[in-house]
């Protein structure tokens, strides 16, 4: 069966401001009947504010409900919920790719790790950071070759619990968890299964602990003076 065929990587277009200022609104539950009105999306021409909002659509920071847009609120319940549905996922995954005995092709695995390893630690590489860790949990499924768990994690786990995740992680802790991702595909190498499928719920596990830690503790990474645009992208 041909695996299914992974787009190319990109960037976050949207300005990281303007990320951030949807993150840190507190009235969630408000509707927005143009894309200009969204928080710090004010001054944008109308083209960008619409295109910015596409973007969030896709990634599932913001929804469309006929025709007005709400922010999702992406508490650290749910982030934590859905890592735990993505953790059981990808353990099936890659203990498949693991009994592929090395005939998996870990290049674009190991192309994106060495790109997150390369980010300084700033608040916009962090948000990045994020989606392009996204983008490598999800070669990881689509390496499996299984296409209903690959469709099943498109379409349940979106970028938004990655980015929104990142929020309770400082940069230096996200990249030393990189260090997971190289014993991963280390064992996923070697052919051990168990080993493999252990590893990754195991660093899925871990974020979200951090994740409930830095909840409790109030702490979080993104930048609060972006909601006045002070902050740079």
């Amino acid at each position: 069966m041909a695996k299914p065929k992974l787009p190319d990587l990109r960037t976050i277009a949207c300005p990281a401001r303007h990320v951030f200022a949807l993150l840190r609104e507190p009235r969630k539950r408000q509707r927005y009947d143009d894309p200009g009105r969204l928080p710090g999306f004010q001054g944008l021409a109308a083209d960008d504010a619409s295109r910015f909002a596409q973007e969030l659509i896709d990634l599932g920071l913001v929804v469309r409900d006929h025709g007005r847009l709400t922010i999702v609120d992406w508490t650290i319940e749910r982030i934590v919920e859905h890592l735990a549905l993505a953790g059981a996922i990808q353990a099936l995954a890659a203990s498949e790719v693991a009994a592929l005995q090395g005939k998996a092709d870990f290049s674009c695995l190991e192309g994106i790790n060495s790109a997150l390893k390369s980010y300084e630690t700033q608040a916009d590489n962090l948000l990045h950071g994020a989606f392009l860790d996204y983008r490598w949990h999800l070669e990881l499924v689509r390496l499996s070759g299984n296409r209903a768990a690959f469709v099943t994690y498109v379409k349940a786990i979106p970028p938004a619990v990655w980015i929104a995740g990142a929020n309770y992680f400082q940069l230096d802790e996200a990249r030393s968890s990189l260090i997971e991702h190289d014993r991963l595909i280390a064992y996923m190498k070697a052919g051990d299964t168990l080993r493999a499928r252990d590893a990754v719920s195991f660093h899925l596990e871990e974020a979200a602990a951090q994740i409930r830690r830095a909840g409790a503790a109030r702490i979080e990474s993104y930048p609060i003076d972006c909601l006045t645009g002070s902050c740079l992208d």
